[in-house]
């Protein structure tokens, strides 16, 4: 009981300084001269991210999962289902 009076009073307390600081004027940030360069960056024309590479390993990682989940879900059971049946050793998404 106590860990969740804990809790309460963390949440409360973050709620407040996001209530607080919501209502704080924005801030306004002042670029230097010595600094402007750093944001001159020359415009490229040929703006090519290749997404298809960004993707790759979750969509393998998918596939053998989804593969993976068959086989298990397909596999023989003897007993009749989860209950009381008996796993293959092949498949470890289960506990027998």
């Amino acid at each position: 009981m106590r860990e969740l009076a804990i809790e309460i009073g963390v949440r409360a307390l973050l709620f407040g300084v996001f209530v607080f600081t919501e209502f704080l004027d924005p801030f306004q940030r002042v670029i230097q001269p010595e600094e402007i360069w750093l944001y001159k960056n020359p415009l490229v024309q040929s703006d090519n991210i290749p997404t298809r590479l960004m993707f790759l390993p979750f969509l393998a990682w998918a596939s053998r999962r989804s593969t993976w989940l068959a086989s298990c879900t397909a596999s023989p059971r003897v007993g009749g289902g989860r209950a009381g049946g008996s796993v293959p050793p092949s498949c470890p998404c289960t506990a027998p």
